[in-house]
């Protein structure tokens, strides 16, 4: 068995790209797919940020959720039902969104390039600007932890 792992990172134009896309390296029976140290994992985005998509300032998130086909998406997006994201729906949250594909194909698009993925590959989001789309005509199934990377007041 192996687990794809994706790591999203921002350059130094500002711009989100695919920082690594590999297998998750496997030691003493466990896939490190991803950790971190102290209480703001990530530095906190430069531009604009989506709010009520992410967990209060230390906080988190833990959730499973199916992912409709874009045009569902894009009618969400156009009627003003998902706040913050623009027509493409892309968005930017302050916080590291650890992400496993339970069922299904979805591209996670960014600023400088995109990855198809599928059932049972990781993604780790590190508050950068991104758009989830699925280009399939079934709903997909994905589990995302939301860390906060907001410091505390």
């Amino acid at each position: 068995m192996s687990v794809r792992r994706v790591v999203t990172g921002v350059d130094d134009e500002g711009k989100s790209y695919i920082a690594a896309d590999e297998a998750a390296p496997f030691r003493g029976g466990f896939f490190e797919l991803w950790s971190t140290d102290g209480p703001v994992p990530e530095p906190l985005p430069a531009g604009p940020l989506v709010t009520g998509l992410e967990p209060s300032p230390g906080g988190t998130w833990w959730r499973v959720f199916s992912m409709p086909p874009e045009s569902v998406i894009r009618e969400r997006v156009a009627a003003g039902d998902l706040p913050g994201m623009d027509p493409d729906g892309f968005h930017t949250t302050a916080s590291v969104d650890y992400v496993l594909v339970l069922d299904g194909d979805v591209t996670l698009q960014l600023d400088r390039g995109s990855v198809d993925l599928h059932t049972g590959d990781c993604v780790v989001q590190r508050a950068t600007r991104h758009a989830w789309h699925n280009v399939t005509e079934r709903p997909a199934t994905m589990m995302v932890v939301m860390v906060s990377s907001l410091p505390l007041a």
